[in-house]
């Protein structure tokens, strides 16, 4: 079942990056464009970015959706193997754990982050400090990740004891305190010039907030159904076989 589960969260990922890399092409990359021509100089913007390694015209085509796809396959290989490791321990049908696994993945791995350390487009921020804020950003994954995590265990370890809605209860509050305690102590990052517009500025990190919900969510619906179906199937299968059995 594990194998079946991986194939078809990797699947359900390929196909959200589709839908993904659509959104992103149609809404996110002209904000892209919008400051890259802010960067340079609308006059000669195009021209600096052709003379690069890559081109701007490889980058948000192919380029931006081969990263869509490994990222989003990758994240929906790591929804299959959390869901079949938590398989038989929670009382929720395959969709609902997966929905749960999403929603948890969500929160810890890009609300968070977003929040502490929000997107920012070409021309904010500084180019030599770009190495220690992409560490603090990975630090900050982590550590929510560390949050949500050691809150889950709780919340599983004292949910006989307190029941399932107050074990839920435990858990949001202490995952809630755990990172306001860990986002307030990192280092805050304010690079933004006075000059670069502030509604170009909110409009692109509006799309990049919504460009992980749609990959998150539409991994939850999708994959979703798709557990659902193998969990069934593998169900199916089992029973079959146990009365074969005695009949051999």
């Amino acid at each position: 079942m594990v194998q079946r589960l991986l194939l078809a969260g990797m699947l359900s990922g390929l196909i959200v990056a589709l839908f993904a890399f659509s959104f992103a092409r149609v809404y996110a990359e002209p904000t892209i464009e919008r400051a890259i021509a802010l960067e340079e100089g609308v006059a000669h913007g195009h021209d600096a970015a052709e003379e690069g390694t890559v081109s701007r015209s490889t980058q948000r085509n192919a380029g931006l959706l081969t990263g869509l796809a490994a990222y989003c396959a990758a994240l929906g290989g790591v929804l299959a193997v959390g869901s079949a490791c938590v398989h038989g321990r929670l009382s929720l049908r395959p969709r609902s754990t997966v929905w749960l696994l999403a929603l948890i993945g969500y929160v810890a791995l890009a609300l968070v982050p977003q929040l502490k350390y929000p997107a920012s487009p070409p021309g904010v921020g500084n180019a030599d400090t770009i190495g220690s804020r992409t560490q603090l950003y990975f630090l900050i994954v982590i550590a929510s990740a560390v949050c949500m995590a050691a809150s889950a265990w709780i919340a599983y370890r004292t949910r006989r004891r307190v029941g399932p809605v107050t074990a839920v209860s435990i858990g949001i509050g202490l995952f809630i305190a755990l990172t306001a305690v860990s986002t307030t102590t990192m280092p805050a990052i304010s690079e933004t010039s006075r000059d670069f517009p502030r509604g170009l500025l909110f409009e692109f990190r509006v799309y990049a907030a919504l460009l992980q919900l749609i990959v998150w969510g539409g991994l939850g619906l999708l994959f979703g159904q798709a557990a659902e179906h193998v969990v069934k199937r593998d169900r199916r299968r089992e029973v079959v076989a146990h009365h074969r059995i005695p009949n051999a």
